[in-house]
């Protein structure tokens, strides 16, 4: 799979909503503010809100109350996958559209 750099994830991140699989009964949802404002719903969890900013090889994420650390997307043809901040693939993108107003 090939990393996505900072040029491409300028593009795929402010002012949309990733809907990725995670495995569970419903996928995770990441809105990218393009102020760098962040929000995270997880399947069954209460919102989670943060900043972001773009890196050289991906970007960075800090929730509020929660985790924060280094995160990539890759692709292959058809496939969009996160990769979280050990290496690991975290998840794989559904779904991509704009921003809909924050709860």
């Amino acid at each position: 799979m090939t990393l996505l750099d900072q040029t491409v994830l300028e593009v795929l991140l402010p002012g949309f909503t990733h809907h990725v699989d995670i495995g569970q009964e419903a996928d995770a949802t990441i809105s990218y503010g393009a102020g760098g404002l962040a929000q995270m719903v997880l399947p069954g969890k209460p919102p989670m809100n943060g900043e972001w900013k773009p890196l050289p090889q991906g970007y960075h994420v800090a929730w509020s109350d929660g985790p924060e650390g280094a995160w990539q997307i890759r692709h292959e043809v058809g496939r969009l996958v996160y990769i979280d901040p050990t290496g690991r693939e975290a998840g794989t993108v559904t779904k991509i559209e704009p921003i809909r107003a924050w709860t």
